[in-house]
């Protein structure tokens, strides 16, 4: 292991503001400079290299990192998994602060938050001793059954996500470390993700897939890219030639390098030809396996050094090769948990308040009952390589109760699914008393045959094979089983839930009814980091009565116990049935959705919500009239089947560590809401638009195939053409407080050139309250040649109002704006035809009308054409002026008035719930 200087804080810190000032300078002639600097260093190391040394460094090592070449003074580049916060300790620090997911960076509609959070998540990175960090996630997302799209910031659009990934990239380099975007490309699915051939039209490609890849390019210049698992028209993402060495790198010019995702490479030659440029694991591009080509011809020399070079001039640009890496590791700082607060305070969207039920009036509230696991701990968040597990953290639970402090919050446990807390109980064998507890028999073979190995009683089944050390058995993957036998006794007659999660195979009898049952009980298949799923079942009891249970589980390997997985198992049980005393309070807050349980990296999940969420749903609905519904989860879920049963809903997504601060302020006002969806919420999944082209998911490795032949009609596109309308829209956010648009101006009204068009217009604040308001700037072709969307996001604003202020706003268009992907002539080409304007307030809420002229047809080069405009790339730059919130945030405390990242950085570490907002 290589040594390291310690650094004093003040020295470390110092490094920090090094970087922003070298790697992130005004003067695009320093950065030049800087550049050229680093091309020289690049191509003087690597003329001193022999052709096995480069071959061998185009192999990475341990977890994510790049080799070192100590005899050129190039250390070792230390990487870290970081889609939603830093989850690597390998350097001795903790994990890092768990931000909100993609899809909350989404939801906020604004570049600004973006950037800070990269410059957060950047700090993370330096802090603890890493040099680059493996987000943001742009893939776009598809369908409601995505195991990743928590991961993803594009949401439905790629203007959308070409608009937020190079503010996040750029806020994480200007802490001088390098970013990675990914998934190059089109890793929209887990389904059978490392077999899944993905046909994709060129067109989809170059219109959909790609523009959050191309702006990150050209407008993030983004050091890293990871290239996915799935094929794309038949080739591996990461040796795909045309998407990596024709587009990425001939067209865009891009000049940093591309890494495999983890073994993503299944033929190393055709890797190296086609532009991948770091092998992780390095199993497949190392001096051993590519010599015979170099020998035969089929790899040249340019291209070797080509992949070396890339590399060598990021470490000189970043000046990796003289700072060292620091040993701080404060990874939990009161400004990364600022910024987390602000993006969860932004990224929650508010669907439904009717009556005006929202915001609660925390002086007229005394009594709220809070059910759901989910709200009882830390907030949410996805399985996988973007798992990271809060330290500290403010639940839902306590952020109401902290926003709230008059009122009495009682969390209701008998409506809640948590095994520490589940009530068991069975007859002593010695006294013939009903005592706490289940019998629990532990059998050293799979099949619960003959005499138990041991017995004992307990009191709850939450059983840990990675942590628990009173466990009587060793816990072999091949020969361990266990049965639980007791009785159960619930408090409300009706409908009752069981829910299992457990590493192996499990069945479960209640009074005689097997009502769970998951088969032979192994994980699912080719998958190389298995979730571990729960199975519920559900049986209609009789209040104050015993009924006999008995639990049977049967080991199986394979199974994690990191990630957000679990080894062991865990039982619950509650009531789906609302007590009657439920009506006594004067609201209800049900949290519901997904969580690491349910969705994540590897597989893809269903559109209902789990565990009969929607009818627990609409018995508390029926029970108490303020029911509040806030729902989890990195994608859309089914909501047709409760929401016309409560007054008021919001989609929380997996808002990080201090989500449950946000969701408290946001209930009360605190917090005006001002997110809006970046995707469309189907009513069912069938009218989702790319249904028939993907009707379901598949974890078992049988879908081989998948087409996108309908993509370039993917989310809000798909609805308008079908004339269908979802449940909630693109775009779509409710406010408390109300906006009013008018006098819409278009110059100039006809497009020369790549002149920037200015759309022009007054926006009000017609409410009692201040807020935000996103306005959306829709383009659309009146007679296009080529089939086209009605129409296509091309800009946004986020504007902070106070009540009865107006502002007169402007969104500037470009040639990219009005264009479409030109297949034979392989250009981007703008039609001479009129063009629509739509602005509002959703993409089916257009408040204003206008139109655009375009009197020539055009064709704009893949390579010099941007798909963002002057003024959105601008917005996408790090600067550090705060910015003026109009009073979203009604915080009394003086630190809270600054709600952007100023550059400086309190250095303290958190050590209480609450402390990141300063109270």
């Amino acid at each position: 292991m290589n040594k390291r200087r310690t650094l004093g804080a003040q020295s470390a810190l110092a490094l920090l503001a090094l970087a922003i000032s070298q790697v992130h300078a005004a003067d695009p002639a320093q950065q030049q400079a800087r550049e050229a600097r680093a091309d020289k260093a690049a191509q003087q190391t690597l003329a001193k290299m022999t052709q096995e040394e480069k071959l061998n460094y185009l192999a990475g090592t341990g977890g994510w990192d790049v080799k070192p070449l100590t005899q050129y003074g190039i250390p070792q580049i230390y990487g870290a998994d970081g889609g939603a916060g830093i989850r690597y300790t390998s350097n001795g620090n903790d994990q890092g602060v768990v931000y909100p997911a993609g899809p909350n960076i989404a939801a906020t509609w604004n570049p600004r938050r973006a950037i800070d959070f990269g410059r957060a998540l950047g700090y993370d990175a330096a802090t603890g001793g890493y040099q680059y960090v493996t987000g943001p996630g742009m893939n776009l997302y598809r369908t409601p059954y995505g195991g990743r799209a928590f991961e993803y910031l594009s949401g439905e659009d790629p203007f959308l996500g070409a608009s937020l990934g190079p503010a996040v990239i750029n806020g994480i380099q200007a802490r001088g470390v390098w970013a990675e975007a990914k998934h190059f490309a089109a890793n929209d699915q887990e389904t059978n993700r490392f077999t899944l051939n993905e046909t994709i039209p060129e067109r989809v490609l170059r219109e959909m897939t790609l523009p959050t890849f191309e702006s990150a390019s050209k407008n993030g210049n983004v050091a890293m890219m990871m290239c996915s698992f799935q094929k794309v028209n038949g080739d591996y993402a990461c040796e795909s030639k045309h998407m990596i060495g024709e587009i990425l790198k001939k067209e865009w010019g891009y000049k940093g390098f591309v890494q495999s995702d983890y073994n993503a490479i299944i033929t190393g030659i055709t890797a190296a030809n086609a532009g991948t440029d770091l092998d992780m694991m390095g199993y497949q591009m190392n001096a051993t396996a590519l010599t015979p080509y170099v020998e035969n011809g089929q790899l040249s020399a340019a291209t070797i050094d080509d992949k070396v070079r890339r590399i060598l001039r990021q470490i000189y640009l970043f000046k990796f090769d003289s700072k060292t890496p620091s040993t701080v590791h404060n990874m939990n700082s009161a400004t990364s948990n600022k910024t987390a607060l602000n993006v969860a305070r932004e990224g929650i969207v508010l669907l439904k308040n009717k009556g005006d039920v929202l915001p609660l009036d925390a002086k007229k509230v005394k009594k709220i009952a809070v059910v759901g696991n989910l709200a009882k701990y830390a907030p949410p968040t996805g399985f996988g390589s973007a798992n990271v597990e809060a330290t500290q953290y403010i639940s839902e639970l306590s952020g109401i109760a902290q926003t709230a402090p008059n009122a009495k919050v009682d969390f209701i446990d008998g409506l809640s699914l948590d095994p520490t807390v589940s009530t068991w109980s069975h007859t002593d064998s010695s006294t013939g008393k009903n005592v706490a507890g289940l019998t629990a028999e532990f059998f050293t073979n799979a099949t619960w045959s003959g005499d138990p190995a041991a017995t004992r009683t307990d009191t709850h089944v939450n059983m840990d094979w990675s942590s628990d050390t009173d466990l009587p058995t060793n816990g072999d993957t091949s020969n361990t089983s266990v049965r639980w036998t007791g009785q159960v006794t619930p408090t409300t007659s009706g409908d009752q839930v069981f829910k299992v999660r457990a590493d192996g195979a499990v069945r479960l009898w209640v009074n005689g009814q097997e009502i769970i049952n998951n088969g032979d009980g192994e994980h699912l298949p080719t998958n190389s980091i298995p979730p571990t799923i729960p199975v519920s079942g559900k049986i209609k009891l009789e209040a104050g009565k015993a009924y006999d249970i008995k639990l049977e589980y049967s080991r199986r390997d394979g199974y994690l116990s990191t990630m957000g997985g679990m080894v062991g198992v865990q039982m619950s049980w509650a009531s789906l049935a609302a007590p009657q005393d439920l009506s006594k309070y004067d609201a209800v807050v049900v949290a519901v959705g997904n969580s690491n349980e349910y969705e994540g990296e590897g597989f893809d999940h269903g559109f209902d919500l789990p565990e009969y969420q929607n009818e627990l749903i609409n018995s508390i609905a029926k029970v108490n009239r303020n029911t509040v519904v806030a729902m989890h989860g990195g994608t859309g879920l089914k909501m047709s089947d409760w929401i016309d049963n409560v007054p008021a809903a919001l989609h929380a997504f997996f808002p990080g560590q201090n989500g449950g601060q946000a969701v408290g302020e946001i209930l009360f006002g605190k917090v005006n809401p001002s997110g809006k969806l970046p995707i469309s919420i189907e009513r069912n999944i069938e009218d989702n638009p790319l249904y028939a082209d993907f009707p379901n998911y598949d974890n078992s490795g049988a879908l081989t195939e998948t087409s996108y032949k309908d993509d370039l009609f993917l989310g809000y596109r798909g609805y308008e053409k079908k004339h269908t309308k979802p449940l909630y829209p693109f775009g779509y956010g409710l406010s408390y407080t109300t906006f009013g648009y008018s006098n819409i101006k278009v110059t100039p009204g006809t497009a020369v050139g790549n002149v920037p068009i200015k759309v022009s217009f007054d926006l009000t604040n017609t409410g009692k309250r201040a807020g935000a308001e996103v306005a959306e700037l829709y383009v659309g072709q009146q007679h296009p040649k080529v089939e086209r969307a009605l129409k296509e996001l091309k800009g946004y604003k986020k504007v902070f109002l106070k009540p009865g202020e107006s502002k007169r706003v402007t969104i500037e268009l470009n040639d990219r704006s009005l264009a479409y992907y030109d297949e034979k002539s392989k250009q981007w080409v703008v039609d001479a035809d009129t063009f629509d304007l739509s602005l509002g307030a959703s993409s089916q809420d257009i408040k204003l009308h206008a139109k655009l002229v375009n009197p020539f047809r055009q064709e704009l080069s893949t390579t010099t054409s941007n798909p963002l405009p002057r003024a959105a790339l601008k917005a996408t730059q790090v600067t550090l002026p705060a910015i003026n919130t109009g009073g979203l945030y009604d915080q009394t405390d003086s630190e809270d008035a600054d709600t952007s990242d100023s550059g400086d950085y309190d250095t303290t570490s958190t050590t209480t719930q609450g402390s990141a907002s300063g109270n």
